[in-house]
């Protein structure tokens, strides 16, 4: 296997279509030949939905005419994931979007909070015309 693998999706930027790509990060990463336990890739699967939620709801405003560019890597030294999520829509400032009040009950707001609780790393970058977010999960804890 090489020193890194990687799958491409193209998706509409539509809530309907967030269990392709929860599929396909369960798939890949049952193919990787390192173990990965099942929490792993369910917080995973939870933090890139989240992230793509954000997209359509925020960067989109809920216009499925938006596509989602979505990249996953697979890194083998240490081994890891690597997401990476791109789109065109409206960009947005993560240090200007308030951590939830967990002492408070309250609906949504807790996207960013559990990407960033989730993932190992997290980065967000903007050019004109493109959105990226990269996310980075360890698949051992032995680091």
């Amino acid at each position: 296997m090489s020193e890194c693998d990687t799958l491409h999706l193209d998706m509409p930027a539509s809530l309907r279509y967030l269990n392709v790509v929860s599929a396909s990060i369960a798939a890949f990463l049952e193919r990787c030949g390192t173990p990965v336990d099942h929490t792993t890739i369910y917080n995973t699967q939870l933090a890139v939905q989240e992230a793509c939620t954000n997209i359509v709801r925020h960067a989109y405003a809920e216009n499925a005419a938006g596509r989602i560019s979505v990249c996953l890597t697979l890194l083998r030294m240490p081994p890891r994931l690597r997401v990476e999520l791109s789109d065109t829509g409206r960009p947005f400032d993560p240090c200007a979007v308030e951590l939830p009040d967990l002492d408070e009950v309250q609906i949504g707001g807790y996207g960013l909070f559990l990407i960033q609780s989730l993932m190992d790393e997290v980065s967000y970058d903007f050019q004109p015309g493109c959105n990226r977010l990269c996310m980075v999960k360890r698949l051992t804890s032995d680091e």
